[in-house]
C-alpha cells in the first residue's frame, strides 16, 4: 500500500518531505539545548528569534536554492521574500512550532510546511508536519486525504462534548482562561501541549477530539499545514464565528481564534459556548 501512495504523490509533497527531514536532521540535536534558546533577532509578526529557529529556517532557505525552486517563500522568521527568479509557487512554513518546548526539551514540538498556487490559505494543495523529537510525518494532498506515516488517518466518532479529551491553549494573558471557561466545565479531559500543528494533527488521527484557540493569537504560519491534513482527514478547522478563510491570503500577518474539530457536532459545541466571549 505505501508503494501506491508514493507512486501518486505529487512532487510538492515530496518536496516537502524531503525538507521536513532535513529540518528535523539539523534541530533534533538541539533539543533541550541552552544554545538553542539563545535569541538572534526578531521575526515576521515581532517575536523574539532564537537559534533553533534561525537554523531550521535557514534549512528551508538551503533547500530551495539548492535544488534550483523558485517560490514566493513565507516563513516565521524571515517573511515573505522570493526565492529564484521565477517564483511558481508559494510556500508557507513555521520551521519550528512549539519554541519553547523545544528549548526547554519538552518532546512537542514540530514543523509545518504548506504549498499553494495562489495567495490564498484556502487554496493549499500540499502540506507536511513533521514532529521534532520523534521523525514521524503527518501529510496530505488537497482531495486525496491524510496520512500519518504513510498510513490514511480520520479524526475520532466523539460526538458529544461530554465525551471529548480537547486541547486547549489559553496562555499568556488570564482573559483567554475566562473565554474557555464554559467548555472547560463540560469536556472530558483537557490538555494544553504547547504545538498548534502537531495538535491540530492530532485531532485529525482521532489522538485528541478538538484543539481550541481563543487568544486570537494564531497566525497563517501556524495554521496553514495542520488545516489542510485536518481537513482532508474529514475533520472540520473554522473560526468560531463559523468563518473559513477563503480570503486570507497567505502573504499577510493575521491573527486568529479557532476551533479544529473533529466534526461538526462537537464543532457546534465548542462555538456556540465561547462565541460570545471573544
Amino acid at each position: 500500500m505505501r508503494r501506491v501512495v508514493k507512486q501518486l504523490e505529487s512532487e510538492r509533497l515530496k518536496t516537502l518531505k524531503e525538507i521536513a527531514r532535513e529540518i528535523y536532521s539539523a534541530v533534533h540535536p538541539l533539543l533541550g539545548k541552552t544554545e538553542a534558546g539563545r535569541i538572534t533577532g526578531s521575526g515576521f509578526g515581532g517575536d523574539k528569534t532564537r537559534l533553533i529557529d534561525e537554523a531550521a529556517e535557514e534549512v528551508i532557505v538551503r533547500f530551495l536554492e539548492r535544488n534550483g525552486l523558485s517560490c514566493t517563500f513565507i516563513g516565521e522568521e524571515r517573511g515573505v521574500q522570493e526565492i529564484g527568479k521565477k517564483p511558481s509557487f508559494y510556500l508557507i512554513t513555521d520551521a519550528v512550532d512549539g519554541t519553547t518546548n523545544a528549548v526547554r526539551g519538552i518532546g512537542f514540538v514540530s514543523a509545518s510546511l504548506a504549498t499553494s498556487l495562489t495567495n490564498r490559505l484556502d487554496d493549499l494543495d500540499a502540506s507536511v508536519v513533521i514532529d521534532l523529537s520523534s521523525g514521524e510525518i503527518y501529510e496530505a494532498e488537497k482531495g486525496k486525504g491524510a496520512r500519518h506515516n504513510g498510513k490514511r488517518i480520520k479524526p475520532s466518532e466523539t460526538v458529544n462534548l461530554e465525551d471529548a479529551v480537547l486541547s486547549i491553549d489559553v496562555s499568556r494573558a488570564p482573559e483567554n482562561i475566562e473565554k474557555a471557561v464554559p467548555v472547560l466545565k463540560i469536556a472530558k479531559s483537557l490538555r494544553s501541549f504547547g504545538s498548534a500543528a502537531l495538535e491540530i494533527c492530532q485531532v485529525a488521527s482521532g489522538l485528541l477530539d478538538a484543539y481550541v484557540d481563543v487568544r486570537t493569537k494564531l497566525r497563517t504560519v501556524d495554521i496553514a499545514a495542520g488545516m489542510l491534513i485536518l481537513r482532508e482527514a474529514g475533520g472540520v478547522f473554522l473560526q468560531p464565528d463559523g468563518k473559513g478563510f477563503h480570503e486570507t491570503p497567505l502573504t499577510e500577518l493575521r491573527r486568529f481564534s479557532v476551533i479544529a474539530a473533529a466534526n461538526e457536532r462537537i464543532y457546534n459545541a465548542i462555538a456556540s459556548l465561547i462565541i460570545s466571549r471573544i
